[in-house]
């Protein structure tokens, strides 16, 4: 027979961990998701300036996802 400690807390913990870690992909996933669209959109409007700006400017990007609906 095998006895183990339990310790809530260390459990509570790690399933924490677990969770957030998984929000974590998902959030980047669906990021991703975003800006793809954002890209092809302006690169279809022949906005190449504007999709430049996007990759590195976190503002440009919110406006501009805002500007093309994109939530």
């Amino acid at each position: 027979m095998c006895v183990t400690e339990y310790n809530e807390a260390e459990t509570l913990q790690m399933i924490r961990e677990e969770g957030r870690e998984e929000g974590r992909e998902e959030g980047r996933e669906e990021g991703e998701d975003r800006l793809g669209k954002l890209m092809i959109l302006l690169i279809s409007a022949q906005r190449t300036e504007d999709a430049q700006r996007a990759a590195v400017d976190k503002e440009k990007r919110r406006t501009l996802y805002e500007e093309f609906n994109i939530v």
